[in-house]
């Protein structure tokens, strides 16, 4: 807290000129500077970051309302919104958000791509605040997301919108490989195209049985093959991406309200030193869940096999080794207590 009042202070002391403020803005994208030591110490440096982020927006609207960049400015304010409330569980500021984003797509003075930007913003955050109610609204989100692919005709947000609504369709594996179809029919990028080939690649092993099987960095192997009667939840993740550790933190947490006794929890880390990787897990005080990490990052054999590209992703396998769910990162708790309702029949 200390150091947030003393920024506050320095910030309310400082008078530059726009292309100034607007440097030292673009420059918080790269986000906080030191890494957490610990889960909480992680949540505090985001917290701070934030504040410092939306301070120096505030003091940008004020000091340039005429600014070719205030437009940006706003967006960024709804995405600051949209992420504390996420990362405090709090459904307001995400709602907040989304009215912002509405406001601003419906701006007569802002560009069509501007107006654009929002609406894609507006649409992606509705998808991810519905945490644990993807498949009751899903036909609602698919309806939106090709909505704006022909509101928005030919803009390259229209595909990574469908390919966003494409994560909730796990359960719906036509419709799933049909949206990414539309998304790369439409899509220029060769960074989205790779994602696509990706989540295509995931999708063709869902229902299936998968080999998983890798020496750990505790020292043992770990071999899907030997937890026959239990549920799977395969984590890919990185110690440098802070996204990975709050998840894992959660579902430490989350793990106290389900069966533990029927889930086994492996990872796969895609941080380059497997001895920092395995001092890191001690500092946090995670538990000792079987990690991969064979220092190659996303080159990893394990990592292209499973067309990993975002972390974490987690997979989820039945009793039987075979992979129910690809993207299971919001939604695994309904998933661990559907697949542990069905009877186990070696």
């Amino acid at each position: 807290m200390k150091t947030l009042l003393l920024f506050l202070l320095a910030v309310s002391t400082v008078f530059a000129g726009a292309d100034e403020d607007w440097a030292v803005i673009v420059s918080m994208d790269a986000g906080p500077s030191r890494k957490p030591a610990s889960m909480d110490e992680a949540r505090d440096f985001a917290k701070v970051h934030f504040a410092r982020h939306s301070v120096l927006i505030d003091k940008f609207l004020k000091e340039n309302p005429g600014d070719s960049r205030v437009f940006e400015a706003r967006l960024r304010v709804a995405a600051i919104q949209a992420a504390m409330g996420k990362m405090e569980d709090r459904q307001s500021l995400v709602d907040e958000a989304m009215r912002l984003l509405q406001v601003l797509e419906k701006d007569k003075s802002a560009t069509p791509a501007q107006r654009a930007e929002a609406g894609f913003r507006r649409v992606s955050l509705l998808m991810q605040s519905l945490k644990g109610q993807e498949s009751d609204r899903r036909r609602d989100l698919v309806a939106a997301a090709r909505n704006y692919s022909i509101r928005y005709v030919g803009d390259r947000r229209a595909p990574r919108l469908l390919v966003e609504v494409a994560t909730i369709c796990d359960n719906d594996p036509a419709l799933k490989r049909a949206l990414l179809e539309e998304a790369r029919q439409a899509s220029k990028e060769e960074v989205l195209n790779r994602r696509i080939e990706d989540d295509l690649r995931r999708l063709s092993l869902l229902d299936k049985p998968q080999a998983v099987r890798f020496p750990t960095i505790q020292g043992g192997t770990f071999d899907i093959a030997k937890q026959r009667g239990r549920i799977v939840v395969l984590v890919f993740w990185s110690a440098e991406a802070a996204p990975s550790l709050l998840w894992m933190e959660d579902f430490r947490r989350a793990l106290v309200n389900l069966p533990a006794e029927r889930i086994e929890v492996a990872t796969v880390s895609l941080d380059k030193n497997p001895e920092k990787v395995s001092t890191f897990l001690k500092e946090v005080s995670l538990p000792d869940w079987p990690t991969a990490c064979d220092g190659k990052g996303w080159a990893g054999p394990m990592v292209r096999e499973f067309g990993i590209n975002a972390l974490p992703t987690v997979f989820l396998f039945d009793q039987k080794g075979i992979l129910r769910a690809v993207n299971a990162r919001n939604s695994y708790e309904p998933w661990i207590r559907k697949l542990i309702a069905k009877p186990y029949v070696p």
